[in-house]
Formats: C-alpha cells, structure tokens, sequence
C-alpha cells in the first residue's frame, strides 16, 4: 500500500483514509515518528498507564498528592526495568 500526500504550509499531512482503516487509527490517536536510514518511519503509539494521569478529578484536596507519589513510584520503577532491560 503506498499513498502520496503534500505537507501543508503548517507542516502537517493528512494521513489517507486507507491507511488510517488499515492500523485503525482514529481522531487524537498519537503517532510516533522515527528517521531511519533516512526515511521517516511512523508508528501508532499504544495507551499506557502513564497517559490516563490527569484523567480523573479528585474527590478532596488531599488526593492529588496521593496520585502524585503513586505516579512518582510507577514512575522510578518503569526506568528501573527499563534499565535492568538495558533499554
């Protein structure tokens, strides 16, 4: 499947629809873009944990700091096996 598309004055393409059907991408899904080789490869970017953070509203003032430290340490231990993984 290969598709031509111009980039606008804003830097932007339109992705075509037969692209977008074929990785089931819809609106406000993340793209990830990487050079390789000197081609630019792009790739859907999956939901994770870390992205819902902000998502829901707390119900007291106290809670925030809660949520804080838990994403601090899901935090710390994400690079601690990112690490042990040699990542």
């Amino acid at each position: 499947m290969t598709y031509a598309a111009t980039i606008t004055q804003k830097g932007q393409v339109t992705i075509p629809v037969d692209i977008r059907n074929a990785l089931g991408l819809e609106t406000s899904d993340k793209l990830l873009f990487t050079i390789k080789e000197k081609k630019i490869v792009v790739e859907p970017v999956k939901n994770d944990f870390m992205s819902l953070y902000g998502s829901l509203k707390p119900k007291n003032k106290k809670q925030p700091e809660d949520l804080k430290k838990i994403r601090r340490i899901v935090t710390r231990k994400i690079g601690e096996n990112a690490a042990k993984e040699g990542l």
